[in-house]
C-alpha cells in the first residue's frame, strides 16, 4: 500500500492561453492561464520504495488542460533515510522541480 509523504503544488507563472477560435483575446482582455508544478512523494511499505512523481500542468478556470512541453518525470529511490528526511527531500526536488519548469517553459507563451 502506498502512503503519501509529501504533496505539493507550485505557481510558476502565467502563460497565454489560445482559445479555441486561435484567438488569445476574450472581449477586451488577455485570456491568461496559470502554470502549476506538481510534486507528489508517497512511500511502499516501511522500507520499500520511494516514488516521487513530478508533473506540469495548466489551470484555466475550472479546467487542468494538458501541456506538452515538460513532461512528467517519476524518480524511484529506495528508501534508506527517516520519514522525515524523505518530506525535506521531496520538499526540495520539488522546489527544483518548479524552477526547472520556468527555466523551460516556451518563452514565448510566457506573460
Amino acid at each position: 500500500m502506498m502512503t503519501t509523504l509529501f504533496e505539493q503544488e507550485t505557481e510558476v507563472g502565467k502563460c497565454s492561453c489560445p482559445l479555441e477560435d486561435n484567438d488569445t483575446f476574450k472581449y477586451a482582455e488577455p485570456d491568461y492561464s496559470l502554470i502549476y508544478a506538481q510534486t507528489i512523494a508517497s512511500m511502499n511499505g516501511h522500507k520499500g520504495l520511494l516514488r516521487v512523481e513530478h508533473h506540469c500542468y495548466l489551470r484555466h478556470g475550472g479546467e487542468v488542460p494538458d501541456q506538452p512541453w515538460i513532461k512528467p518525470e517519476v524518480i524511484l529511490e529506495p528508501v534508506t533515510q527517516s520519514k522525515e528526511e524523505l518530506i525535506e527531500w521531496a520538499r526540495q526536488a520539488h522546489e527544483k522541480f518548479a524552477e526547472q519548469v520556468r527555466k523551460r517553459f516556451p518563452e514565448e507563451y510566457l506573460v
